[in-house]
């Protein structure tokens, strides 16, 4: 195997080179010019952001297309290239969102935007690794800025506190994956993912030490997606970490997350059907999906129910997963990220600085602010599946797949399915009844006095406009679709 890299395996990871390249460039912005607001870090931050987009399309599409590269180190796929378009989309509307964040809190943090472009290439390196090594180390890149960026304000009691419930459990995760990586190396030979799997269907202490390894580095996968039981951290770091932040964890970050979780259970060896690697995640997809809607129902703070759905619907994904299912449960994702940056946009902007916002607190808010309540509706009936939204055309995506089998598992994942859906309807249909059925006024419509955002307003406009018509535009069919072209182009 040559170890030098070529040029094809130097443009294979283009967008995360242009992250990191940029990540050191901004620091370097930011400690030359020290101008108000620091705009010229926010701007150049943007840029970097859309050029590292177009060169995702760039890299899948022209050169070098989809393949493996760097002796195998670094595969790029279709899975990889819509998980690379959600973490790119999601952290440029994070930067977008921010600036009128920061000047509420009085928070002067330009470290903010190079560590929102290191996060963001963690999480395409990790996706993209091949090797156990790789994805761990990428795991923690992503990781570490992370509860940088819950922490940054530091003069917040409840910031501080969710960065080091965040940090902590986060310490316990990596060892969980750390020791499941021995194992399963101690059962290959190797770190590669492929080969490390391959012993789960041989008898014998490989087989042994190989299952031990992947359960092992489940957990720690289960750590960040916020799986139930290892949830604890999730409702503390969202409602500590500033609005648009907690955004970007609840989109791109359980996305990377759980988008590792499906590349994994596309390399194991033996069919996934009625196994212990399908009954596994689809027990702990069924106990979030319960557990995250039942504790959401008697949430009043907005953000933190947000926190306890987001619980559910990575249940919802990972239920998709346990039963080897690939496009729909990427579908799933890409609408569900969109939604949720959406609905913690609108909230960031009702907040208005350090303000809780409750569901008492927007009562009446549709004869105040009618377009704002229009929006935060349309994402919260998205979010429970209310057609004709795009929640609703994900969840029946994914259920359809699901009532396909005739696998015990599965059967008992669409009955838990379609049962937490419907239980979720009453939490979000909550927020219509708040908004414009209330006779009362909350606080946020009586002084909710914050001025006009580009940034909020722009982000809010294009995820309605995905969780409006991006259903009719994107199915799994045409996901397909795309990676056909994607494989004409490579020759």
């Amino acid at each position: 195997m040559n170890l030098i890299p070529n040029i094809l395996d130097l443009f294979s990871i283009l967008p995360a080179l242009i992250l990191a390249a940029g990540g050191v460039f901004l620091i370097c912005l930011s400690v030359l010019f020290k101008t108000k607001e620091f705009l010229i870090v926010r701007y150049a931050s943007g840029l970097i952001l859309l050029i590292a987009l177009a060169s995702v399309f760039y890299t899948s599409f022209r050169f070098p297309g989809n393949g493996t590269y760097f002796g195998g180190q670094i595969e790029n796929t279709i899975i990889t290239f819509w998980l690379n378009l959600i973490y790119l989309s999601m952290a440029i509307g994070t930067a977008a969102i921010i600036p009128r964040i920061l000047k509420n809190h009085k928070v002067e943090f330009p470290e903010f935007y190079p560590l929102l472009l290191f996060a963001t290439c963690g999480m395409m390196l990790m996706t993209s690794g091949q090797d156990f090594i790789l994805v761990f180390v990428a795991l923690e890149l992503m990781s570490i800025c992370l509860y940088i960026l819950i922490g940054m304000a530091r003069s917040d009691l409840f910031s501080l506190e969710a960065t080091l419930k965040y940090f902590l459990l986060g310490s316990f995760s990596s060892g969980f994956m750390l020791m499941g990586i021995a194992f399963l190396f101690g059962g290959s030979g190797s770190t590669n993912i492929t080969l490390a799997l391959k012993p789960l269907i041989i008898a014998g202490y490989q087989g042994n030490f190989a299952k031990i390894g992947l359960v092992l580095f489940l957990t720690g996968v289960a750590f960040k997606i916020a799986l139930f039981p290892y949830h604890a951290w999730t409702p503390d770091a969202y409602e500590g970490a500033l609005t648009p932040v907690t955004g970007y964890m609840a989109t791109a970050s359980k996305s990377a997350s759980i988008g590792l979780l499906l590349i994994l259970y596309t390399k194991l060896p033996m069919p996934l059907a009625e196994t212990t690697w399908a009954w596994l995640p689809g027990i702990l997809a069924l106990c979030s999906m319960v557990y995250g809607n039942l504790l959401a129902l008697k949430q009043e703070n907005l953000k933190r129910m947000l926190a306890y759905s987001s619980i559910a619907h990575a249940g919802y994904v990972v239920a998709g997963i346990s039963a080897g299912v690939h496009e729909e449960a990427l579908f799933y994702l890409i609408v569900y990220s969109f939604v949720s940056l959406g609905a913690f946009a609108v909230l960031a902007y009702l907040e208005e600085g350090t303000r809780q916002v409750t569901f008492f607190s927007v009562q009446s808010l549709s004869g105040a602010k009618p377009l704002t309540a229009i929006a935060i509706n349309v994402f919260f009936m998205s979010l429970a599946g209310v057609p004709p939204f795009g929640g609703f055309w994900a969840k029946l995506f994914l259920f359809q797949k699901l009532a396909e089998s005739d696998t015990l598992m599965n059967r008992i994942l669409l009955i838990g399915g379609v049962t937490n859906s419907a239980l979720a309807l009453y939490y979000y249909l909550r927020i219509g009844i708040a908004t414009f059925m209330s006779s009362d006024e909350g606080e946020v419509t009586r002084n909710h006095s914050a001025p006009f955002s580009i940034g909020v307003t722009a982000v809010v406009v294009v995820c309605f406009f995905m969780v409006a018509l991006g259903w009719f535009l994107l199915v799994p069919g045409k996901l397909l679709a795309i990676g056909a072209l994607q494989y004409l182009s490579s020759y």
